[in-house]
């Protein structure tokens, strides 16, 4: 197994997810609820109870929980598979980084995430996916 590019840090974020067929157009679709955990600067994993295929582009408003920032960025689905226990989708998603802005976001959330372990871990409620 290949080692990962960047440490990943165990972090509860509201997540809305938008599939994209073309970069520019989310075709009027509403976003859907969703849930990053393991997030790191290259990419997240996405608890969600819809799934998207491998390869799929997605758009992603991350609200980063120790910054109180909302992170535009858009991601590509490497992997997914099915969760029993959580009864949810679990997606794989390596970001595309087209805005210093957004790798600076994430880094700072990340840095606070290791300065402060006073603050609670939240965790998500297993009911209220769906679409807003």
């Amino acid at each position: 197994m290949t080692p990962r590019k960047d440490r990943r840090f165990k972090q509860w974020n509201k997540t809305k997810i938008t599939p994209l067929t073309d970069p520019r157009n989310s075709e009027g679709r509403p976003p859907i609820d969703a849930f990053t955990y393991d997030l790191s600067i290259g990419g997240a994993r996405l608890q969600t109870v819809e799934s998207f295929e491998v390869g799929t582009l997605l758009r992603l408003q991350i609200e980063l929980v120790r910054t109180s920032e909302a992170l535009r960025v858009e991601g590509v689905v490497r992997w997914r598979r099915w969760d029993d226990a959580a009864n949810v989708f679990e997606m794989g998603v390596e970001f595309q980084h087209t805005s210093m802005v957004t790798v600076l976001s994430l880094m700072k959330n990340l840095h606070d995430a290791r300065c402060s372990s006073a603050l609670p871990k939240a965790q998500p409620a297993q009911t209220g996916f769906g679409r807003s």
